[in-house]
Protein backbone atom coordinates (compact mmCIF):
# COMPACT_ATOMS: atom_id res chain seq x y z
CA UNK A 1 0.00 0.00 0.00
CA UNK A 2 2.52 2.61 0.94
CA UNK A 3 4.54 1.54 -2.58
CA UNK A 4 1.19 2.28 -4.40
CA UNK A 5 0.51 5.48 -2.55
CA UNK A 6 4.52 6.34 -2.86
CA UNK A 7 4.10 5.99 -6.88
CA UNK A 8 0.90 8.09 -6.84
CA UNK A 9 2.25 11.20 -5.40
CA UNK A 10 5.60 10.82 -7.70
CA UNK A 11 3.02 11.10 -10.64
CA UNK A 12 1.18 13.80 -9.04
CA UNK A 13 4.35 15.96 -8.50
CA UNK A 14 5.43 15.31 -11.90
CA UNK A 15 1.75 16.56 -13.00
CA UNK A 16 2.06 19.67 -10.90
CA UNK A 17 6.01 20.46 -12.26
CA UNK A 18 4.62 20.30 -16.19
CA UNK A 19 2.17 22.65 -15.36
CA UNK A 20 4.17 24.88 -14.32
CA UNK A 21 5.84 24.61 -17.59
CA UNK A 22 2.68 25.21 -19.71
CA UNK A 23 2.36 28.66 -20.63
CA UNK A 24 -1.17 29.80 -21.60
CA UNK A 25 -0.64 32.43 -24.68
CA UNK A 26 -3.79 33.61 -26.01
CA UNK A 27 -5.65 30.74 -25.45
CA UNK A 28 -9.55 30.34 -25.47
CA UNK A 29 -9.84 28.33 -22.13
CA UNK A 30 -7.63 26.07 -19.54
CA UNK A 31 -6.91 22.57 -20.79
CA UNK A 32 -7.29 19.70 -17.61
CA UNK A 33 -4.21 18.12 -16.80
CA UNK A 34 -4.08 14.18 -17.60
CA UNK A 35 -5.14 12.20 -14.93
CA UNK A 36 -1.74 10.10 -12.93
CA UNK A 37 -1.65 6.82 -14.04
CA UNK A 38 0.80 4.89 -15.59
CA UNK A 39 1.07 5.63 -19.37
CA UNK A 40 3.59 5.31 -22.21
CA UNK A 41 6.88 6.45 -22.58
CA UNK A 42 8.27 8.86 -25.28
CA UNK A 43 8.34 8.09 -28.54
CA UNK A 44 11.34 6.25 -29.52
CA UNK A 45 13.45 6.24 -32.88
CA UNK A 46 12.57 2.30 -34.36
CA UNK A 47 16.37 1.08 -33.93
CA UNK A 48 16.25 1.75 -29.88
CA UNK A 49 12.71 0.68 -28.64
CA UNK A 50 8.73 1.38 -29.48
CA UNK A 51 6.62 3.64 -27.61
CA UNK A 52 4.88 0.87 -26.03
CA UNK A 53 7.90 0.01 -23.69
CA UNK A 54 8.39 1.04 -20.07
CA UNK A 55 6.79 3.88 -17.91
CA UNK A 56 7.29 7.65 -17.15
CA UNK A 57 9.39 5.93 -14.11
CA UNK A 58 12.38 5.28 -16.56
CA UNK A 59 13.31 8.39 -17.18
CA UNK A 60 17.43 9.41 -16.86
CA UNK A 61 17.77 11.47 -13.33
CA UNK A 62 19.64 13.89 -15.16
CA UNK A 63 16.10 14.71 -16.90
CA UNK A 64 14.06 14.86 -13.83
CA UNK A 65 15.75 18.64 -13.32
CA UNK A 66 16.54 21.52 -15.60
CA UNK A 67 17.58 24.66 -15.57
CA UNK A 68 16.25 27.22 -17.41
CA UNK A 69 18.76 27.30 -20.08
CA UNK A 70 18.25 23.77 -20.61
CA UNK A 71 14.63 24.40 -21.42
CA UNK A 72 13.21 23.27 -24.90
CA UNK A 73 10.18 25.36 -25.91
CA UNK A 74 7.74 23.98 -28.07
CA UNK A 75 5.05 25.95 -29.16
CA UNK A 76 1.81 24.73 -30.30
CA UNK A 77 -0.61 26.36 -32.56
CA UNK A 78 -4.37 25.40 -32.45
CA UNK A 79 -7.85 26.63 -32.79
CA UNK A 80 -8.81 26.96 -29.46
CA UNK A 81 -11.56 29.59 -29.77
CA UNK A 82 -13.97 29.62 -32.93
CA UNK A 83 -15.70 27.11 -35.46
CA UNK A 84 -13.03 24.62 -34.68
CA UNK A 85 -12.27 25.01 -30.76
CA UNK A 86 -13.58 21.86 -29.91
CA UNK A 87 -11.33 19.84 -32.55
CA UNK A 88 -8.29 22.62 -31.44
CA UNK A 89 -8.65 22.12 -27.21
CA UNK A 90 -9.19 18.32 -27.96
CA UNK A 91 -5.56 18.15 -29.90
CA UNK A 92 -3.79 20.73 -27.02
CA UNK A 93 -5.13 18.07 -24.29
CA UNK A 94 -3.51 15.00 -26.53
CA UNK A 95 -0.18 16.72 -26.60
CA UNK A 96 -0.71 17.56 -23.30
CA UNK A 97 -0.96 14.05 -22.47
CA UNK A 98 2.54 13.26 -24.15
CA UNK A 99 4.41 15.85 -22.44
CA UNK A 100 2.72 14.41 -19.46
CA UNK A 101 4.18 10.49 -20.48
CA UNK A 102 7.61 12.47 -21.70
CA UNK A 103 8.54 12.94 -17.91
CA UNK A 104 10.92 15.57 -19.42
CA UNK A 105 10.99 18.73 -17.35
CA UNK A 106 13.03 20.37 -20.16
CA UNK A 107 10.15 20.62 -22.44
CA UNK A 108 7.65 23.58 -22.06
CA UNK A 109 4.36 23.87 -24.14
CA UNK A 110 3.52 27.00 -25.42
CA UNK A 111 -0.04 26.88 -26.80
CA UNK A 112 -1.49 30.21 -29.37
CA UNK A 113 -4.90 30.74 -30.33
CA UNK A 114 -4.80 30.52 -33.76
CA UNK A 115 -8.88 31.13 -34.47
CA UNK A 116 -8.89 28.98 -37.37
CA UNK A 117 -7.84 32.38 -39.13
CA UNK A 118 -5.32 33.08 -41.68
CA UNK A 119 -3.89 36.38 -40.35
CA UNK A 120 -4.34 35.11 -36.66
CA UNK A 121 -2.18 32.15 -37.52
CA UNK A 122 0.70 34.54 -38.95
CA UNK A 123 0.32 36.76 -35.72
CA UNK A 124 0.58 33.90 -33.40
CA UNK A 125 3.49 32.58 -34.98
CA UNK A 126 5.19 35.41 -34.74
CA UNK A 127 4.61 35.75 -30.98
CA UNK A 128 6.18 31.73 -30.69
CA UNK A 129 9.09 33.20 -32.72
CA UNK A 130 9.07 35.77 -29.86
CA UNK A 131 9.00 33.85 -27.12
CA UNK A 132 12.02 31.48 -28.37
CA UNK A 133 10.37 28.18 -29.56
CA UNK A 134 12.86 26.01 -30.89
CA UNK A 135 10.24 24.29 -32.60
CA UNK A 136 6.27 24.79 -33.67
CA UNK A 137 3.49 21.62 -33.50
CA UNK A 138 0.44 22.98 -35.79
CA UNK A 139 -1.39 24.60 -37.21
CA UNK A 140 -4.49 22.61 -37.90
CA UNK A 141 -5.80 23.99 -41.29
CA UNK A 142 -4.04 23.55 -44.37
CA UNK A 143 -3.66 27.55 -44.96
CA UNK A 144 -3.07 28.42 -41.85
CA UNK A 145 -0.38 26.12 -41.98
CA UNK A 146 1.00 28.07 -44.91
CA UNK A 147 0.52 31.23 -43.00
CA UNK A 148 2.73 30.14 -39.70
CA UNK A 149 4.98 28.54 -41.79
CA UNK A 150 6.27 31.53 -43.97
CA UNK A 151 6.38 33.21 -40.59
CA UNK A 152 8.43 30.44 -39.15
CA UNK A 153 10.89 29.87 -42.15
CA UNK A 154 12.29 33.14 -41.87
CA UNK A 155 13.47 32.90 -37.98
CA UNK A 156 14.69 29.21 -39.36
CA UNK A 157 12.39 27.31 -37.02
CA UNK A 158 10.83 24.05 -37.95
CA UNK A 159 7.35 22.96 -37.78
CA UNK A 160 5.01 20.20 -37.81
CA UNK A 161 1.55 20.75 -38.62
CA UNK A 162 -1.76 18.88 -38.25
CA UNK A 163 -2.92 19.01 -41.51
CA UNK A 164 -3.16 16.32 -44.12
CA UNK A 165 -3.00 18.61 -47.35
CA UNK A 166 -0.22 17.88 -49.25
CA UNK A 167 0.20 21.35 -51.02
CA UNK A 168 1.32 23.38 -47.91
CA UNK A 169 3.97 21.11 -47.11
CA UNK A 170 7.50 22.26 -48.31
CA UNK A 171 11.32 21.25 -46.54
CA UNK A 172 11.06 22.59 -43.09
CA UNK A 173 7.33 22.78 -42.87
CA UNK A 174 6.07 19.20 -42.11
CA UNK A 175 2.54 17.77 -41.82
CA UNK A 176 1.80 15.00 -40.09
CA UNK A 177 -1.82 14.36 -41.10
CA UNK A 178 -3.37 11.50 -42.35
CA UNK A 179 -2.92 11.76 -46.04
CA UNK A 180 -5.21 10.12 -48.30
CA UNK A 181 -2.77 9.37 -50.85
CA UNK A 182 -0.93 6.92 -48.75
CA UNK A 183 -3.98 5.59 -48.03
CA UNK A 184 -4.88 5.27 -51.83
CA UNK A 185 -2.06 3.73 -52.87
CA UNK A 186 -2.06 0.86 -49.95
CA UNK A 187 -5.16 -0.41 -50.14
CA UNK A 188 -4.84 -0.37 -54.50
CA UNK A 189 -1.49 -2.15 -53.94
CA UNK A 190 -3.10 -5.12 -51.81
CA UNK A 191 -5.90 -5.36 -54.22
CA UNK A 192 -3.95 -5.48 -57.55
CA UNK A 193 -2.18 -8.14 -55.07
CA UNK A 194 -5.69 -10.03 -54.63
CA UNK A 195 -6.02 -10.73 -58.46
CA UNK A 196 -8.42 -7.57 -58.98
CA UNK A 197 -7.46 -5.59 -62.13
CA UNK A 198 -10.43 -3.42 -63.44
CA UNK A 199 -11.29 -0.60 -61.05
CA UNK A 200 -13.77 1.91 -60.67
CA UNK A 201 -14.11 5.31 -58.37
CA UNK A 202 -17.18 6.79 -57.06
CA UNK A 203 -15.84 10.12 -55.35
CA UNK A 204 -16.95 12.99 -53.58
CA UNK A 205 -16.49 16.74 -55.38
CA UNK A 206 -14.17 18.75 -53.79
CA UNK A 207 -10.30 18.86 -52.85
CA UNK A 208 -10.78 15.55 -51.09
CA UNK A 209 -12.25 13.95 -54.20
CA UNK A 210 -9.35 15.49 -56.28
CA UNK A 211 -6.85 14.61 -54.62
CA UNK A 212 -8.02 10.48 -54.26
CA UNK A 213 -9.13 10.38 -58.09
CA UNK A 214 -5.14 11.19 -58.65
CA UNK A 215 -3.74 8.97 -56.38
CA UNK A 216 -6.34 6.24 -57.33
CA UNK A 217 -5.44 7.16 -61.17
CA UNK A 218 -1.50 6.52 -60.84
CA UNK A 219 -1.96 3.41 -57.89
CA UNK A 220 -3.94 2.11 -60.44
CA UNK A 221 -2.01 2.81 -63.45
CA UNK A 222 1.62 1.74 -62.27
CA UNK A 223 0.36 -1.36 -60.79
CA UNK A 224 -1.19 -1.93 -64.24
CA UNK A 225 -4.57 -2.27 -63.40
CA UNK A 226 -7.39 -0.40 -65.55
CA UNK A 227 -9.54 2.70 -64.50
CA UNK A 228 -13.05 1.41 -66.28
CA UNK A 229 -15.61 3.65 -64.90
CA UNK A 230 -15.30 6.99 -62.63
CA UNK A 231 -18.43 8.89 -61.58
CA UNK A 232 -18.34 12.18 -58.69
CA UNK A 233 -21.23 12.98 -56.64
CA UNK A 234 -22.23 16.03 -54.52
CA UNK A 235 -22.39 16.64 -50.99
CA UNK A 236 -26.28 16.10 -50.33
CA UNK A 237 -27.81 13.01 -49.99
CA UNK A 238 -30.34 13.06 -51.73
CA UNK A 239 -28.11 14.23 -55.11
CA UNK A 240 -25.80 10.62 -54.86
CA UNK A 241 -28.70 8.23 -56.22
CA UNK A 242 -27.66 9.14 -60.49
CA UNK A 243 -23.66 8.92 -59.68
CA UNK A 244 -24.18 5.60 -58.46
CA UNK A 245 -26.60 4.63 -61.10
CA UNK A 246 -24.39 5.90 -64.00
CA UNK A 247 -21.65 4.32 -62.21
CA UNK A 248 -23.56 0.89 -62.90
CA UNK A 249 -24.44 1.92 -66.13
CA UNK A 250 -27.78 0.51 -64.91
CA UNK A 251 -30.44 2.29 -67.25
CA UNK A 252 -28.61 0.58 -70.45
CA UNK A 253 -28.03 -3.38 -68.36
CA UNK A 254 -31.19 -2.78 -67.30
CA UNK A 255 -32.46 -2.13 -70.87
CA UNK A 256 -30.57 -4.95 -72.36
CA UNK A 257 -32.06 -7.62 -70.09
CA UNK A 258 -35.44 -6.28 -71.26
CA UNK A 259 -34.46 -6.55 -74.88
CA UNK A 260 -33.07 -10.17 -74.63
CA UNK A 261 -35.98 -11.46 -72.78
CA UNK A 262 -38.11 -9.97 -75.74
CA UNK A 263 -36.20 -11.49 -77.78
CA UNK A 264 -36.61 -14.89 -76.57
CA UNK A 265 -40.10 -14.94 -76.59
CA UNK A 266 -40.32 -13.58 -79.88
CA UNK A 267 -39.31 -17.17 -81.05
CA UNK A 268 -42.61 -18.71 -79.84
CA UNK A 269 -40.38 -21.34 -78.13
CA UNK A 270 -41.11 -23.55 -74.59
CA UNK A 271 -37.71 -23.96 -74.29
CA UNK A 272 -36.92 -20.01 -74.97
CA UNK A 273 -40.14 -19.03 -73.07
CA UNK A 274 -38.78 -20.58 -70.13
CA UNK A 275 -35.14 -18.78 -70.30
CA UNK A 276 -37.14 -15.61 -70.96
CA UNK A 277 -39.37 -16.55 -67.26
CA UNK A 278 -36.20 -17.15 -65.15
CA UNK A 279 -34.18 -14.04 -66.58
CA UNK A 280 -37.25 -12.41 -65.94
CA UNK A 281 -37.41 -13.56 -62.51
CA UNK A 282 -34.24 -13.12 -61.35
CA UNK A 283 -33.63 -9.39 -63.27
CA UNK A 284 -29.83 -10.66 -63.72
CA UNK A 285 -28.37 -7.52 -65.33
CA UNK A 286 -24.99 -7.89 -67.30
CA UNK A 287 -21.77 -7.58 -64.47
CA UNK A 288 -20.32 -4.46 -64.56
CA UNK A 289 -17.06 -3.71 -66.39
CA UNK A 290 -15.12 -3.21 -63.21
CA UNK A 291 -14.03 -5.95 -59.72
CA UNK A 292 -13.08 -3.56 -57.69
CA UNK A 293 -14.51 0.31 -56.72
CA UNK A 294 -13.03 2.59 -54.21
CA UNK A 295 -15.45 4.88 -52.22
CA UNK A 296 -13.52 7.46 -50.42
CA UNK A 297 -16.42 9.01 -48.25
CA UNK A 298 -17.38 8.43 -44.21
CA UNK A 299 -19.98 8.91 -41.71
CA UNK A 300 -24.03 9.28 -42.80
CA UNK A 301 -23.24 10.06 -46.60
CA UNK A 302 -20.96 7.04 -46.94
CA UNK A 303 -24.11 4.90 -45.36
CA UNK A 304 -26.36 6.89 -47.61
CA UNK A 305 -24.22 5.63 -50.63
CA UNK A 306 -23.38 2.15 -49.36
CA UNK A 307 -26.54 0.60 -49.90
CA UNK A 308 -27.24 1.82 -53.08
CA UNK A 309 -24.87 0.09 -54.89
CA UNK A 310 -26.26 -3.45 -54.59
CA UNK A 311 -29.83 -1.28 -55.43
CA UNK A 312 -28.24 -0.08 -58.88
CA UNK A 313 -26.81 -4.00 -59.37
CA UNK A 314 -23.31 -3.13 -58.41
CA UNK A 315 -23.13 -6.41 -56.16
CA UNK A 316 -20.51 -6.50 -53.39
CA UNK A 317 -20.19 -10.23 -53.43
CA UNK A 318 -18.46 -9.78 -56.52
CA UNK A 319 -17.25 -6.38 -56.78
CA UNK A 320 -14.62 -5.20 -53.65
CA UNK A 321 -15.07 -2.59 -52.01
CA UNK A 322 -12.22 -0.11 -51.61
CA UNK A 323 -12.23 2.80 -48.75
CA UNK A 324 -9.84 5.30 -47.25
CA UNK A 325 -9.24 6.19 -43.29
CA UNK A 326 -12.85 7.91 -43.44
CA UNK A 327 -13.68 4.31 -43.07
CA UNK A 328 -11.89 3.96 -39.57
CA UNK A 329 -15.16 4.12 -37.89
CA UNK A 330 -17.08 1.19 -35.77
CA UNK A 331 -20.46 2.55 -37.14
CA UNK A 332 -19.81 0.94 -40.56
CA UNK A 333 -20.15 -2.37 -39.24
CA UNK A 334 -23.88 -2.22 -38.89
CA UNK A 335 -24.07 -1.38 -42.85
CA UNK A 336 -24.25 -5.01 -44.95
CA UNK A 337 -23.00 -3.64 -48.46
CA UNK A 338 -19.52 -2.66 -46.72
CA UNK A 339 -18.94 -6.67 -45.40
CA UNK A 340 -15.75 -7.72 -46.63
CA UNK A 341 -14.40 -4.83 -47.78
CA UNK A 342 -10.91 -3.20 -47.47
CA UNK A 343 -9.46 -0.16 -46.39
CA UNK A 344 -6.15 1.28 -45.19
CA UNK A 345 -5.66 2.39 -42.05
CA UNK A 346 -3.28 2.26 -38.71
CA UNK A 347 -3.25 -1.20 -37.32
CA UNK A 348 -6.51 0.01 -34.94
CA UNK A 349 -5.06 -1.63 -30.87
CA UNK A 350 -3.09 1.28 -30.34
CA UNK A 351 -5.54 4.23 -31.46
CA UNK A 352 -8.18 2.37 -29.75
CA UNK A 353 -6.31 2.16 -26.29
CA UNK A 354 -5.23 6.46 -26.74
CA UNK A 355 -8.46 7.14 -27.22
CA UNK A 356 -10.06 5.05 -24.64
CA UNK A 357 -7.42 6.26 -22.25
CA UNK A 358 -8.59 10.19 -23.32
CA UNK A 359 -11.77 9.50 -22.19
CA UNK A 360 -10.68 8.06 -19.24
CA UNK A 361 -8.49 11.08 -18.59
CA UNK A 362 -10.95 14.29 -19.67
CA UNK A 363 -14.67 12.31 -19.46
CA UNK A 364 -15.75 13.07 -22.85
CA UNK A 365 -14.38 11.12 -26.51
CA UNK A 366 -12.08 12.75 -28.92
CA UNK A 367 -12.01 13.42 -32.47
CA UNK A 368 -9.77 10.42 -34.17
CA UNK A 369 -7.12 12.99 -35.19
CA UNK A 370 -6.40 13.68 -31.46
CA UNK A 371 -3.44 11.12 -31.86
CA UNK A 372 -1.36 13.31 -34.18
CA UNK A 373 -0.88 15.45 -31.66
CA UNK A 374 0.33 13.09 -29.09
CA UNK A 375 2.71 12.05 -31.99
CA UNK A 376 3.85 15.21 -32.80
CA UNK A 377 4.59 16.33 -29.52
CA UNK A 378 6.03 12.66 -28.49
CA UNK A 379 8.30 13.10 -31.69
CA UNK A 380 9.33 16.17 -30.17
CA UNK A 381 10.48 14.55 -26.36
CA UNK A 382 12.34 11.58 -28.44
CA UNK A 383 14.30 13.68 -30.60
CA UNK A 384 15.23 15.93 -26.92
CA UNK A 385 15.84 12.79 -25.19
CA UNK A 386 18.85 12.20 -27.52
CA UNK A 387 21.66 13.98 -25.66
CA UNK A 388 24.52 13.41 -28.37
CA UNK A 389 22.48 16.49 -30.49
CA UNK A 390 23.32 19.80 -29.67
CA UNK A 391 20.97 22.49 -29.04
CA UNK A 392 21.01 23.96 -32.01
CA UNK A 393 20.55 20.77 -34.11
CA UNK A 394 18.52 18.78 -32.05
CA UNK A 395 15.44 19.69 -34.34
CA UNK A 396 17.68 19.87 -37.89
CA UNK A 397 15.99 18.41 -41.04
CA UNK A 398 18.49 15.05 -40.88
CA UNK A 399 16.71 14.05 -37.29
CA UNK A 400 13.31 15.10 -38.57
CA UNK A 401 13.41 13.28 -41.76
CA UNK A 402 15.11 9.88 -40.63
CA UNK A 403 14.71 7.63 -42.99
CA UNK A 404 14.48 4.63 -40.20
CA UNK A 405 10.79 6.89 -39.38
CA UNK A 406 9.48 6.46 -35.75
CA UNK A 407 7.27 4.39 -34.04
CA UNK A 408 3.56 6.31 -32.51
CA UNK A 409 0.00 5.66 -31.48
CA UNK A 410 -0.64 5.19 -34.85
CA UNK A 411 2.47 3.43 -35.70
CA UNK A 412 5.40 3.68 -37.86
CA UNK A 413 5.72 6.87 -39.61
CA UNK A 414 8.29 9.19 -40.78
CA UNK A 415 8.58 13.52 -42.44
CA UNK A 416 9.84 13.34 -46.10
CA UNK A 417 12.28 15.86 -46.93
CA UNK A 418 9.37 17.75 -48.82
CA UNK A 419 7.76 18.17 -45.95
CA UNK A 420 4.78 15.03 -46.31
CA UNK A 421 4.74 12.16 -44.62
CA UNK A 422 4.71 8.39 -45.16
CA UNK A 423 3.00 5.61 -42.87
CA UNK A 424 3.26 1.84 -42.41
CA UNK A 425 -0.33 1.15 -42.39
CA UNK A 426 -2.21 -2.27 -42.42
CA UNK A 427 -5.16 -3.74 -44.45
CA UNK A 428 -8.44 -3.80 -42.51
CA UNK A 429 -11.48 -5.83 -43.67
CA UNK A 430 -15.33 -4.88 -42.42
CA UNK A 431 -16.90 -7.46 -40.51
CA UNK A 432 -20.05 -7.63 -38.22
CA UNK A 433 -17.95 -8.57 -35.50
CA UNK A 434 -15.45 -5.92 -35.76
CA UNK A 435 -12.90 -4.34 -38.24
CA UNK A 436 -10.25 -7.02 -38.42
CA UNK A 437 -6.72 -6.13 -40.11
CA UNK A 438 -6.00 -8.84 -43.02
CA UNK A 439 -2.21 -7.85 -43.82
CA UNK A 440 -0.04 -6.03 -41.14
CA UNK A 441 1.69 -3.42 -41.73
CA UNK A 442 4.88 -3.43 -42.58
CA UNK A 443 7.50 -2.78 -39.92
CA UNK A 444 10.27 -0.76 -41.41
CA UNK A 445 10.60 1.65 -44.27
CA UNK A 446 12.60 1.22 -47.23
CA UNK A 447 14.81 3.64 -49.04
CA UNK A 448 12.55 6.97 -49.55
CA UNK A 449 11.09 6.45 -53.05
CA UNK A 450 10.00 3.36 -52.97
CA UNK A 451 6.61 1.79 -52.02
CA UNK A 452 5.62 0.06 -48.52
CA UNK A 453 4.07 -2.77 -50.89
CA UNK A 454 7.47 -4.37 -51.77
CA UNK A 455 9.06 -3.56 -47.96
CA UNK A 456 6.39 -5.94 -46.59
CA UNK A 457 6.69 -8.30 -49.39
CA UNK A 458 10.42 -9.09 -49.00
Amino acid sequence: MDMVASRFFKQCKALWAISLLVFVAACGGQTPAPSSRTSPVPMRPVPERSVTEGSEDQAPEELKTADEADKIKVAILLPLSGAEGITGNALLRAATMALFDAYDPRLVMLPFDTKADYTESERVAGLAVEAGADIVLGPLLGQNVTAAGNVLARAGIPMIGFSNDQSVAAPGRYIIGFMPESEVQRVVDYALEAGHSRFAALLPEGKYGDRVRMAFGEAVSFGGGRLSALETYPPDPEAVFEPVKRLGNYDERRQALRDEIRFLRSLNDDMTDEVANRLEAAEALDPVPFDAVIVPEGGELLRTVAPLLPYYEIDPNVVKLLGTGLWNDESILREPPLQNAWFAAPTPDAPTAFLNRYRETYGEPAPRLASIAYDAMSLVAALARDETAKKKNRFSEDRLTASYGFIGIDGLFRLLPDGTNERALAIVEVHRRGLQVIDPAPTAFPAFGYSLRRSASQ
